[in-house]
C-alpha cells in the first residue's frame, strides 16, 4: 500500500490559467478517496498529475517517502481507468487484460491464466474471446478495470468510469468496484461528479470548486457537517435550502435569525448563539435540508416558518413540497465569493511557467478580459469576485412530506424547524462554527 501526499500542488496553462490552485491533500495507504465536484473544477487534472500524464506546475507530489513530482508515468506504479475504457479495438478482452503483463515480460501462459482468473471475479469470463465492439458498455468497463489491476498497481486511479453506463449498470458496477478496491487493499483515487457514487464508495470525499478544495471528510461529515455552503449545496437531493438572514440579538442576549417578515430563534445553549451574540445586524447564510422541516398545526411550533404550498411533486414513498415563505433564497452554486482562475504568484516556484506569450495569445487574453468585463467579472489576478446575482431562480423552501399528508397546493402551511439541523455560514460561505477534520 502506498500513501499519496499533495503539497501545494498547482497546474497552470499558458502561465496564467490555474486549473488546479495550490491543492494540499493526504490520501492514506489503502484509502478510497473520491474527488467530487462540478465539471471544470480541476478534479480530472489533479488525477492526471498523480498519474504523471500532466506536469506539476508548482508544489510537490509524494508516493509514500518517494518524491514523484518528476517521476515518469511508467515508474509510478499507478493504473488508470478512463471514462470510455480506452480498450485496444483489435484485441480480444483476454488480450486487453493480458497486455500489461506481456509488456512487463511475463510468460504468455501465465498472463492468460491471470486474465482468466480476474475475468471470473469481474464476471466477464464468458466474453474473454470477444472483441470490444461486441461487448456492452458495462463489459467494456470491466475489461478496462481488469487491465488496470492485473499487475497489482501501487495506486489505482479512476476517472468517472461509470458515467457512460445506464442507471442499473452503474449501481451494479459501483458495488463491485468498491468491494474489489477494498479486497485488493490498494490506494484508490476516484473522480466523479455524481454525489451517489461519492457517498457510497468513499472512505473520504474531497469536494473541489474552481481548482481548490472546499471540504474534505468522511461521507457522513461532508453531508451532515459541511464546512462550506457550496459543499452543503453540492451534496443532497433535493438540494439544501440556503436562506439569507440577518442576526438579531435581543436585550436578553437571545439570538434570532431574521428572514425579513419571519424569524426563528436559536436556543441560548446553542454554541452558535454564543458566536453570533456579538454580531447583531450581521448577515449570515442559513442552510436547512428538506428533512429539517415538518408540517405543524397552526401555533403548534415555537419555532416555525409559514408560507403557501405552491407545488407538490410525487416521488413514490414521499412528496417534495415547494413552499413560498417570502424568504430570500440563494443559489448554492454561486454563494459566497469565487476566486478567479488565475495562476498564483509563486515566487519562482512555478517550474513550467511560459517565458513568452505569442501575440495571438495576448490578443485572445485581451478578448477574454473584455468578455469578463461584459459578464461583470474581474480580471485582476487572485481577486475574489463577489457574486452579482446570488438569488436562486426559485424562491421556495423545499421539504419532504409523507405521501398521506393530505395537503393541497395553494393552502397555507406552518413549518416547524429543527434548529439543531441548521447549518449557519458567513457571507463568504464558511461555517461560523469552524470545524476541523
Amino acid at each position: 500500500m502506498t500513501a499519496i501526499r499533495l503539497d501545494a500542488v498547482s497546474k497552470t496553462y499558458d502561465g496564467h490559467y490555474a486549473a488546479v490552485n495550490e491543492v494540499s491533500l493526504d490520501v492514506a495507504a489503502g484509502e478510497f478517496m473520491v474527488l467530487l465536484g462540478p465539471s471544470g473544477c480541476g478534479k480530472t487534472t489533479l488525477l492526471r498529475m498523480i498519474a504523471g500524464l500532466e506536469d506539476v506546475s508548482a508544489g510537490e507530489l509524494w508516493f509514500g517517502r518517494t518524491k514523484a513530482t518528476d517521476l515518469p508515468p511508467k515508474e509510478r506504479g499507478v493504473a488508470l481507468v478512463f471514462q470510455n475504457g480506452a480498450l485496444y479495438p483489435n484485441r480480444t478482452a483476454r488480450q486487453n487484460i493480458m497486455f500489461p503483463l506481456l509488456m512487463a515480460g511475463e510468460d504468455a501462459a501465465e498472463a492468460s491464466a491471470k486474465a482468466g482468473g480476474l475475468a471470473k471475479v469481474l464476471r466477464i469470463d464468458a466474453a474473454l474471446d470477444r472483441l470490444p465492439r461486441t461487448l456492452s458498455g458495462g463489459q467494456r468497463q470491466r475489461v478496462a478495470i481488469g487491465r488496470a489491476i492485473v499487475r497489482r498497481p501501487r495506486i489505482f486511479l479512476m476517472d468517472e468510469p461509470l458515467s457512460n453506463l445506464d442507471a442499473t449498470m452503474r449501481t451494479e458496477l459501483r458495488q463491485e468496484i468498491g468491494a474489489m478496491a477494498r479486497d485488493l487493499n490498494v490506494t484508490t483515487v476516484y473522480v466523479t461528479h455524481d454525489q451517489i457514487e461519492a457517498l457510497t464508495l468513499a472512505d473520504r470525499i474531497t469536494v473541489m470548486r474552481d481548482g481548490r478544495i472546499e471540504d474534505v471528510g468522511t461521507p457522513d461529515q461532508v453531508f451532515n457537517d459541511p464546512a462550506t455552503a457550496f459543499s452543503a449545496g453540492f451534496l443532497g437531493s433535493p438540494r439544501i435550502n440556503l436562506m439569507s438572514a440577518s442576526v438579531r440579538v435581543t436585550a436578553h442576549h437571545r439570538v434570532s435569525l431574521d428572514f425579513g417578515s419571519q424569524s426563528i430563534s436559536l436556543p441560548p445553549i446553542d454554541r452558535r448563539s454564543m458566536i453570533l451574540s456579538n454580531h447583531d445586524g450581521g448577515r449570515v447564510i442559513v442552510g436547512a435540508r428538506s428533512d429539517a422541516f415538518t408540517v405543524a398545526a397552526d401555533g403548534d411550533a415555537s419555532e416555525h416558518l409559514s408560507g403557501r404550498l405552491r407545488a407538490l411533486e410525487f416521488h413514490g414513498h414521499q412528496w417534495i413540497a415547494f413552499v413560498e415563505c417570502g424568504v430570500d433564497m440563494l443559489n448554492p452554486d454561486f454563494v459566497g465569493v469565487v476566486p478567479t482562475r488565475r495562476a498564483p504568484t509563486l515566487g519562482g516556484r512555478n517550474r513550467h511557467a511560459a517565458p513568452h506569450v505569442p501575440m495571438i495569445k495576448k490578443r485572445m487574453s485581451a478578448l477574454g478580459a473584455k468578455a469578463k468585463t461584459a459578464l461583470g467579472r474581474s480580471s485582476t489576478p487572485d481577486a475574489l469576485e463577489p457574486l452579482a446575482t446570488p438569488t436562486h431562480r426559485r424562491a421556495d423552501l423545499i421539504l419532504e412530506i409523507d405521501a398521506d399528508a393530505g395537503l393541497e397546493t395553494g393552502t397555507k402551511v406552518h413549518l416547524a424547524v429543527d434548529t439543531s439541523r441548521l447549518h449557519i455560514f458567513d457571507e463568504s460561505g464558511r461555517r461560523i462554527d469552524r470545524i476541523t477534520r
